[in-house]
């Protein structure tokens, strides 16, 4: 979340400052991969809100609190629904849409990044020290169940240590070889014409 936002924050101040409407066939790539990685955020948030903060809720009680949490993401679903609809300004041409989209991105990645803060100060804690392994097998399955795979898996391979990396092809073993492979042509693709190339 936060490597897109940062990067795609750039892309759209480039071409607000480049002054000319960005090509059609780039604009459509930057709105559908932002809409991908809006969705990516709100079914993030939303697994939180339904199922991990009353997993947390119910086996902590007054140990934690995330009432802040909660608000943060109350914040986002509005910036999330504005950057779609700045990227249809973006894909009709209209003046202005590049600039206001990378100060909105900037301004969500600043937010993304005070939000997870906060979830590894206040929730990763409250996780290790009263969620069983079961209970924490069920968020991670609910986060599994609406995730685009072939939007997140590459995302997830080109931000990764080569130590994670390593654990995880090692834990997918062949299946996810292989979609390394296939999901990492269209990806490919796309960052080619989201870099204007």
């Amino acid at each position: 979340m936060l490597a897109d936002t940062a990067r795609l924050g750039v892309v759209a101040g480039e071409l607000a400052a480049a002054g000319a409407a960005c090509p059609p066939r780039r604009a459509r790539a930057l709105t559908e991969y932002l809409g991908l990685l809006c969705d990516s955020i709100h079914h993030h948030h939303r697994v939180e809100d339904e199922v991990l903060w009353p997993t947390l809720t119910a086996a902590a009680g007054d140990a934690v609190e995330l009432r802040e949490l909660t608000d943060d993401h109350a914040q986002l679903d509005p910036a999330l629904a504005e950057i779609r609809t700045l990227c249809a300004d973006l894909v009709a041409r209209r003046p202005g849409a590049a600039a206001t989209l990378a100060e909105r991105l900037t301004r969500l990645h600043t937010v993304l990044d005070e939000h997870i803060a906060d979830e590894e100060r206040t929730v990763f804690p409250i996780v290790t020290e009263y969620l069983t392994i079961e209970q924490w097998e069920t968020v991670e399955a609910a986060a599994r169940g609406g995730a685009v795979l072939s939007f997140e898996l590459p995302r997830m391979l080109a931000v990764g240590t080569q130590t994670e990396l390593a654990e995880l092809m090692a834990e997918g073993g062949l299946p996810l070889r292989v979609m390394r492979t296939v999901f990492g042509f269209g990806y490919r693709r796309r960052e080619r014409v989201l870099a204007g190339r």
